[in-house]
């Protein structure tokens, strides 16, 4: 029998202790639940979901992990990395995920609508230049429409004098209200109410359209196929909900037609990059065979569980805004100077809403490599492709056993 690491006998140990259930080695199924810290159910907490995560691992007949974490960027990552099969998560990570390899199954909640309020003697949203902007925590869904507003107007967020992250949704009001910021996003029942009781204070820009509210579930397409008809009869059970998000309920049409719309809020990369060339998979799969040197610039572990055969590692440590005029200042690629400048260089990192690789392809350019490509596609493209892959997760699968462990369910704790 293989040895097992210390540190992984206390996991599970823990995790037994907490379920009374006996520990098991593995796991089937993973599920991700994020938790939006500056939304309504960011108050959910880990033992909240113990008792759905038996049911659900009962009624799949597989081991599951349930891990939650309130880090909306890893969720964000996550829904582009698709290592999880089942991810359980605000609308903004939900739209991301059906972009790539996930199908929508289910949501919670009733739909809201989000408005830009801003001082009333701001005009427009033209006339938003130099002025204080407060947001909710960066990744979260209520800056997430709150960009996607702003760059439907053609504002960017260098534009403000001030950009303000807090960490609550009610957070920018309170600003407007001592003058500590002159625009803010916010429901609009919560902006409605606040302009009611605040009058001539401040006054509403602009409005999405209607959003899904609460949380989704999304199933990646491959184990949809042989366990969506399972979770669907979890779902219409009594126990198809976790306490603080709600019960769940089967997703329509009109609500996936929702979705396409919040994804279309997202900031995507440009489509071109003046001095680089975007290429395909197929094209990066031919200039991989003529030994062009392909710079992977996602994190480290990312790179780890899984990669282009033959990329190398070199993360670009991102702290700018995601603009096409950011502030290269504030990150860290100083690990480009390592590489040659006269020999081809390929770029890339988590597909279009990646902004790790054009950042790092303009950056190559500026600095004066004699040949540029960027993928801008990038691994959800080079998956979705079917392309051959290396790391940790093409050897699992390689050894994954095709003998299934009992039901079980482990629940790993918040990160």
């Amino acid at each position: 029998m293989p040895a097992i690491s210390s540190r992984l006998l206390r996991g599970v140990a823990f995790a037994s202790a907490l379920l009374a259930l006996p520990a098991v080695t593995f796991a089937d199924v993973r599920v991700l639940l994020g938790v939006d810290p500056a939304d309504s159910t960011g108050n959910v907490l880990l033992s909240a979901s113990l008792a759905p995560s038996q049911s659900l691992g009962r009624a799949l007949g597989s081991a599951t992990t349930i891990t939650q974490t309130s880090t909306m960027a890893d969720v964000l990552r996550a829904t582009r990395t698709v290592e999880n099969e089942i991810i359980i998560a605000p609308a903004h990570a939900t739209a991301s995920a059906t972009l790539h390899q996930y199908r929508l199954l289910a949501t919670s909640g009733r739909e809201q609508t989000y408005v830009l309020v801003a001082r009333t003697d701001i005009g427009g949203m033209d006339k938003l230049a130099g002025k204080r902007i407060y947001l909710p925590q960066q990744d979260s869904l209520r800056s997430y429409v709150a960009k996607g507003l702003l760059t439907d107007s053609g504002v960017k967020l260098a534009g403000f004098s001030k950009v303000i992250y807090g960490n609550t949704s009610g957070g920018g009001l309170v600003a407007l209200s001592f003058d500590m910021a002159d625009v803010t996003v916010a429901d609009e029942t919560q902006a409605k109410q606040w302009l009611a009781e605040n009058p001539g204070k401040a006054r509403i820009l602009k409005t999405t359209r209607p959003v899904p509210g609460g949380m989704s579930l999304v199933v990646r397409k491959d184990f949809c196929e042989q366990h969506c008809a399972r979770l669907a009869a979890w779902i219409n059970s009594p126990d198809g909900a976790i306490t603080g998000v709600g019960r769940f309920k089967l997703a329509s049409a009109d609500t996936a037609r929702q979705f396409t719309y919040v994804a279309s809020l997202g900031i995507t990369t440009p489509e071109a990059l003046k001095g680089a060339q975007r290429v395909s998979a197929e094209q990066v799969a031919e200039l991989a065979r003529s030994n062009v040197v392909i710079v992977d610039t996602r994190t480290t572990k990312e790179f780890e569980n899984e990669h282009v055969p033959g990329a190398i590692s070199v993360p670009y440590v991102e702290k700018s805004l995601k603009e096409i005029d950011f502030d290269a200042s504030k990150d860290d690629f100083s690990a480009l100077a390592k590489l040659a400048k006269d020999k081809p260089t390929l770029f890339l990192c988590n597909g279009p809403e990646c902004w790790k690789s054009y950042k790092a392809s303009k950056a190559a350019v500026a600095a004066g490599f004699t040949r540029v490509y960027w993928f801008r596609g990038g691994m959800p493209e080079w998956r979705e492709k079917h392309m051959p892959v290396e790391g940790l997760a093409a050897a699992a699968m390689a050894l994954a056993p095709a003998a299934k462990a009992p039901a079980k369910t482990v629940v790993v704790a918040s990160r």
